[in-house]
């Protein structure tokens, strides 16, 4: 999304935006689209090199743009303390805006947020959702949380072969935490949980993960 567009954010207007509106108008868009690309790649490297006064300049720039790693990455910025106050409201706002433009990483911060309930309340189920979405982009780490949240009964009913069968799937990726996790699960399952478990994994190997 740019300036070019129509397209208003949400009912969030972060700080940044208030910056930086004068400012963008008088910009031609021809300008800022051919420019978007190079600007952002400054400033994540800037963030990279711990120049945070250059960062937030290029990525704040962006991130009200309308790109979507912008805003994820102004999001942490706010979230972290790097190179601007913490401000947890702030860093919901730009999750936010990510995540609805599909950036896996914003789902995911997003559903932290809401699970820890990190400058925002505890909601379970739209952590869940969230979740589910990262992970069905792929996200590992999101599909050990959605086993969590199965494990412990959190906004869902408590389902320890569906927990077990979540944290299989981010085993296949690797992820250290499912090892430990399905280890510890099986030691209370009872057989039958265990043979839905399996049943579950291996029917979901036969479908799209957003099936399973």
């Amino acid at each position: 999304m740019n300036v070019c567009h129509s397209k208003i954010y949400s009912k969030f207007v972060p700080k940044i935006a208030l910056m930086f509106r004068k400012l963008i108008f008088f910009i031609f868009c021809s300008f800022i689209l051919n420019a978007s690309a190079s600007e952002l790649n400054r400033g994540l490297k800037a963030l990279e090199n711990g120049d945070y006064d250059k960062a937030l300049y290029y990525i704040s720039f962006d991130a009200v743009q309308g790109d979507p790693i912008a805003q994820y990455n102004l999001g942490v910025m706010y979230r972290k303390g790097i190179g601007v106050e913490v401000d947890k409201k702030e860093a919901f706002g730009w999750f936010l805006l990510a995540a609805d433009s599909g950036h896996m990483l914003a789902k995911y911060a997003l559903g932290m947020l809401y699970y820890h309930g990190d400058g925002v309340k505890i909601n379970y189920t739209k952590a869940l959702n969230l979740f589910l979405e990262a992970a069905y982009l792929g996200h590992p780490a999101s599909q050990i949380n959605v086993g969590n949240i199965y494990y412990f009964g959190q906004s869902v009913g408590k389902n320890y072969p569906k927990a077990h069968m979540w944290w299989s799937l981010a085993k296949e990726k690797g992820v250290e935490g499912a090892f430990n996790n399905i280890t510890k699960i099986e030691n209370i399952m009872s057989e039958n949980q265990l043979l839905e478990a399996h049943k579950l994994y291996n029917d979901c190997q036969k479908k799209t993960l957003p099936q399973c």
